[in-house]
């Protein structure tokens, strides 16, 4: 903690009270330094998680973005299928699921449209057992790809607990920056 000398004349308590002046007028731009950083902090946990997930073959148009708002700062994944990326899909997702998924009113199995079960003669390259589901969609290449989904990325619910376990330490950082100007 720091303390803080006025000398108990006129002069020290209106040296003091202009100080004081000033760090209210610093406020509110620390405050925008602290939800910049922390948005700043959001949108590049979800580029590392996004970067470190094996499960992503090109036809994904998963975008990340922050945008500045009335209140602060938006941060998230935007994309036709970053729900499936964020929450899982057929048996991975089943397998390893989201925390939060049922809070978003997603189906269970949450897949493509023709799910199938296995048979007896299904290509044993697929890596698909006799009456496990899956479902295929043509590949960038214009391949058919085999999946049993795929499991929850979290990129976003990640990043969320990143910031919020850093946030403190990132307000504290802020404030003491500013106060120790007095």
């Amino acid at each position: 903690m720091k303390k803080i000398n006025i000398p108990l004349t006129k002069k020290g308590i209106n040296d003091f009270k202009s100080k004081i002046n000033n760090l209210i007028s610093e406020l509110p731009k620390v405050n925008e330094e602290i939800l910049s950083e922390l948005a700043n902090l959001g949108q590049n946990e979800i580029e590392k998680n996004r970067a470190s997930t094996i499960y992503t073959d090109g036809n994904d148009d998963y975008k990340i973005f922050k945008e500045k708002t009335e209140n602060g700062y938006k941060v998230g994944a935007r994309g036709s299928q970053v729900l499936y990326d964020e929450f899982g899909t057929g048996t991975e997702g089943l397998n390893a699921p989201h925390e939060l998924k049922n809070n978003f009113n997603l189906k269970e199995y949450n897949s493509g449209k023709t799910i199938r079960s296995a048979g007896i003669n299904m290509k044993p390259e697929t890596g698909i057992l006799p009456g496990e589901l899956y479902w295929t969609y043509k590949g960038k290449d214009g391949n058919i790809v085999y999946t049993q989904g795929i499991p929850a990325g979290k990129e976003v619910f990640n990043a969320e607990q990143t910031v919020k376990r850093k946030k403190q330490q990132i307000i504290k950082k802020k404030v003491g920056e500013v106060l120790s100007k007095l």
